[in-house]
């Protein structure tokens, strides 16, 4: 089972390049060490304050790490399967609506078809 929460340290301490624990405990909102020993050991999780301020600093969307986190935290397997499985549809409907936006921005929507389309009956 991935700690959640674990991973969302280290994609922070990776974005602002921090060597140590003790950084991340300087800039996460309401963090001790102990507490941040306990979030990597899984016996806590993020705060949903705390994982959305990571989420901002490290630019994703809140609204999925809010899933994830609840996903993590949740003790029941079956609404834990719901909270993966919406998390699942999130970023499927995010990688769909990426590609629609770099095709309608990209010139490449059906606006501009090659030559040989454009004269074809």
């Amino acid at each position: 089972m991935k700690n959640y929460s674990a991973e969302l340290i280290e994609l922070l301490k990776e974005r602002m390049e921090f060597k140590k624990d003790a950084d991340v405990v300087a800039m996460l909102p309401n963090t001790t060490k102990g507490n941040l020993s306990q979030i990597k050991s899984g016996q806590r999780h993020l705060t949903q304050e705390q994982a959305i301020w990571i989420a901002e600093v490290c630019a994703l969307d809140c609204a999925l790490v809010l899933v994830e986190l609840a996903a993590e935290s949740t003790k029941s397997q079956k609404a834990q399967s719901v909270w993966h499985a919406l998390a699942k549809k999130m970023k499927a409907t995010a990688s769909i609506l990426a590609v629609a936006a770099f095709f309608t921005f990209s010139g490449l929507s059906g606006h501009y078809l090659p030559q040989r389309l454009r004269n074809s009956p």
